[in-house]
């Protein structure tokens, strides 16, 4: 399951990539454009505009009405019928979107600083943005917004 996002919903966006999901942000107009980008790509079109509803569109779409974005995930997931996969969640890069790769310790070399190369052995990179990834402090705090979010 694949989502492109509007402009306005760039939190959700990012909490669907924790998730595992393939999920664009979409940075120009709410037009034609954006739903002919989602057909394109074979995405759920996801939107806070109501007025989308009443367009000619043969894809999924789902108008988000929350403000808050822990509604906002509970709202798709309850649309949707989503069944997180633990295994899936911080699969996707946050910031590009693109499925991250295991590296290996040795490959990293002085790109993190020490400490964490002493203290994690797990470690991910974003094949576009180059960005390093690990199981840290983060993360968990992460995990545990993302379980009052699934409550």
């Amino acid at each position: 399951m694949k989502f492109l996002t509007d402009p306005t919903l760039g939190k959700l966006a990012k909490w669907l990539r924790i998730l595992g999901y393939d999920t664009a942000y979409y940075r120009g107009n709410i037009d034609r454009n954006f739903l002919k980008k989602a057909e394109k790509e074979g995405r759920i079109v996801l939107t806070r505009k109501r007025d989308m509803e009443n367009r000619s569109f043969s894809g999924q779409m789902v108008i988000i009405q929350d403000d808050r974005v822990q509604d906002q995930m509970r709202d798709v997931i309850r649309k949707l019928s989503l069944t997180p996969d633990p295994d899936r969640t911080f699969t996707i890069c946050l910031r590009c979107n693109e499925a991250l790769k295991r590296i290996s310790r040795d490959e990293i070399g002085e790109i993190v600083p020490g400490y964490v190369l002493r203290n994690h052995k797990d470690f991910k990179i974003c094949p576009r943005c180059k960005g390093i990834f690990w199981p840290g402090t983060h993360r968990d705090n992460m995990l545990g917004e993302l379980n009052e979010m699934l409550r």
